[in-house]
């Protein structure tokens, strides 16, 4: 019987693949497991393309922020930033010093005789207080507010005057609507309402009083109203009958139940500056007797959930002022605001020729001094010329593949330092000079340009600072005050081929692969030197001085001594001699050994007087032995300064027996300084080889 044969169809295996071979169909869970690994791979890749642009990106972000406070250099000073600098050099053709006193002279007779060429006018839309719901049998008296405007003038401070002086001048009243429907069915024209004008008259300089600043404060009175809640807060019974006696007793003149809410706004600050410009405004008022009218400090708050903010909640519940505030030249309804964004954006000067109302030159009022006409006219002309809007893209290449991709609409700031560039070469042209980190290539596009950004990987990271900022103690990178001594630093321009006049294609991407272009072009050196004993860094003013001569700083001194003071195992006689012997050899900086011998001799010299004086002969002697014991000096050296301390110690003796009364403790002490030192003088003995005992005794 032949054995059975197990086969399939042509073409088509056990699996159900194809040409015979086996295929094992996956599972879901392989599948999931196949793709888990790829996503790990994926993030893991992002997160490398994250850190590659992240430094650079953070030392840009720092080096903004240290350039705006210390710039290193001005960007309109650029050939390729021209259009920033906004002064002409014509003048200084025709320039003489003899015409600063006149121009001083002129300049303060415009600035004390110039005022204001335009008038406020304040319209008042309405007095909002939720606790002020009128009842049924109110009638048109209960409609309506009082509102009191004055013109507050701080003055200059005399000498004499304890406080700046006040003057308060009052600029009318109205009768202003109280809870106004502001729906949209019901809301009515602005002429309609009660206005106010201030005229600028007011606002001219006094010859009694040099006024600083300009305030206006709102004054608002609402008769019988009774004082039951204060921004929406209830009082109490009795604190209500306290307060209104209170009120009785401090104005006699306000009638029974009067409420007095006030409130004030800067005009003009303290430098002459304008802090209202034309706009809605809606102020908080507050109740004068409860909060009196003071100037407080602006503060920036965070909103949380659930926090409480009084100044906000003062919105909601009331009382408020709303008004619209206009400046104008006469009559007419014109607005000639000054020119001023204090919130500008960022495309704010990109998007200037869509309001030519902003652009008016000849009606923009100052009050510190007047503007110049020709430089005036040639920024209308500059403003007045049609911009290109442009669409920036940014793709942040990392590995030859894309990565991110930003839009920024009618924007030619930098994206690194925030500096306005104003066309697309200088943006181009800054990015690659100031952020060489980063490699630029321009690519055109049809709605604007678009900027691929990879990573500079043949940019040198050293750095190119002052050497001495990254040695300086932290906390004090912005305090320094003038200038300041620095180290010499060399730069030399390796490269600088003849100007070619600017054009988009010098941003293209090469071709070749040139990484010649990419390199950079300024080297040099950023030397910092270090103390060769203490290997602290040299700091600019110590440059002029040698480190090597500085070899016993006193601090050096001062451990050194403390560090042999500490010795347990010598004797206190030992302990003066190494003292003074480590201070000797710091000072004249003896390191070799054939310097020893020297170093003795000099030492003898220059310390004899106080090793006698201390009594230290025999702890000196002891030390000249041992260093002959090392080979370090010889026996003619020890001969020598022994000697040296000989002759000291016979000079000290005769200056003692010249005065009466010391021959006989000087002979004891003699005497017991001999028998001190006989141990010593026999083994010297033996050192120096001499027999005859009597002839050291008649050396010594």
């Amino acid at each position: 019987m032949a054995p059975h044969k197990q086969s399939h169809p042509v073409g088509l295996g056990s699996g159900g693949k194809p040409n015979g071979l086996y295929h094992h169909q996956p599972s879901s869970a392989s599948m999931a497991a196949a793709k888990k690994p790829n996503m790990q791979l994926i993030q893991a890749d992002h997160e490398l393309f994250l850190q590659a642009f992240e430094k650079p990106t953070q030392i840009y972000r720092f080096l903004r922020t240290r350039n705006l406070i210390a710039p290193i250099f001005l960007h309109r000073t650029l050939t390729y930033m021209s259009h920033r600098n906004s002064r002409n050099n014509v003048k200084r053709k025709n320039y003489k010093v003899d015409n600063l006193l006149f121009k001083v002279e002129k300049m303060r007779g415009e600035q004390e005789t110039h005022s204001l060429a335009s008038n406020l006018q304040l319209t008042f839309t309405g007095f909002f207080h939720k606790a002020g719901k009128l009842s049924q049998d109110s009638e048109n008296e209960q409609n309506s507010v009082s509102l009191e405007v004055l013109l507050v003038k701080v003055c200059h401070k005399k000498r004499k005057d304890v406080s700046c002086p006040v003057k308060q001048v009052p600029t009318g009243k109205k009768q202003v609507p109280l809870n106004p429907d502001t729906s949209a069915g019901v809301q009515a024209k602005l002429s309609s309402y009660p206005s106010l004008l201030v005229p600028s008259s007011e606002f001219e300089p006094s010859n009694s009083h040099m006024v600083k600043s300009y305030s206006l404060l709102f004054r608002v009175s609402r008769p019988g109203h009774p004082r039951t809640q204060i921004n929406g807060l209830a009082n109490g019974e009795i604190h209500h009958k306290e307060a209104v006696n209170r009120k009785r007793r401090s104005s006699a003149l306000r009638e029974e139940g009067e409420t007095t809410f006030v409130a004030q706004m800067t005009v003009f600050d303290k430098n002459r500056r304008l802090q209202l410009l034309d706009g809605e405004y809606e102020v908080s008022m507050q109740e004068m007797e409860e909060c009196p009218v003071g100037k407080k400090r602006a503060t920036w708050e965070t909103i949380l959930d659930g926090k409480r903010l009084p100044p906000f909640e003062s919105f909601s519940q009331g009382p408020t002022l709303q008004f619209t505030l206009r400046w104008t030249s006469d009559s007419a309804d014109h607005s000639t605001a000054p020119v001023a964004k204090p919130l500008a954006t960022r495309n704010s000067e990109t998007n200037q020729d869509t309001r030519p109302s902003t652009l008016r030159a000849t009606h923009t009022p100052t009050v510190k001094e007047s503007v110049n006409t020709d430089v005036q006219t040639r920024r209308e002309q500059v403003l007045s010329e049609p911009r290109q809007k442009l669409r920036i893209f940014y793709q942040f290449q990392y590995n030859n593949n894309t990565r991110q991709q930003t839009e920024a609409r009618d924007d030619l700031h930098c994206p690194w330092c925030t500096l306005n560039c104003r066309k697309l070469y200088s943006l181009l042209k800054h990015l690659k000079l100031s952020h060489s980190r980063f490699i630029f290539n321009y690519v055109p596009h049809p709605k604007g340009a678009k900027i691929e950004v990879s990573i500079n990987e043949c940019y040198d990271g050293s750095y190119a600072g002052n050497p001495q900022d990254i040695h300086s103690q932290p906390g004090f990178a912005f305090s320094r005050n003038g200038p300041v001594k620095r180290t010499a630093v060399t730069h030399f321009l390796v490269c600088r081929p003849k100007r070619t006049k600017p054009s988009l294609s010098e941003f293209l991407e090469s071709e070749d692969g040139d990484r010649e272009a990419q390199r950079t072009y300024i080297s040099g050196h950023n030397r910092l030197y270090f103390h060769s004993d203490s290997c602290l860094p040299l700091r600019p003013q110590e440059m002029e001085v040698d480190s090597e001569d500085e070899r016993d700083p006193d601090w050096l001194k001062e451990k050194t001594v403390k560090q042999i003071e500490d010795f347990m195992d010598v004797n206190e006689g030992e302990k003066e001699i190494m003292k003074l012997w480590n201070l000797h050899v710091m000072k004249r900086g003896f390191i070799a050994d054939n310097q020893m011998n020297e170093a003795c001799l000099l030492f003898a010299e220059h310390h004899a007087a106080v090793i006698v004086k201390r009594n230290l002969c025999r702890n000196f002697l002891l030390h000249l032995i041992s260093m002959h014991d090392f080979n370090l000096i010889s026996t003619l050296t020890i001969n020598q300064a022994m000697a040296r301390l000989r002759l000291v110690e016979s000079q000290s003796e005769a200056s003692i027996s010249d005065l009466p009364g010391t021959l006989s403790s000087t002979k004891g002490f003699l005497l017991a300084g001999s028998v001190c030192t006989c141990s010593v003088e026999s083994r010297l003995r033996r050192l120096l080889g001499v027999k005859s005992a009597g002839v050291l005794q008649k050396e010594v």
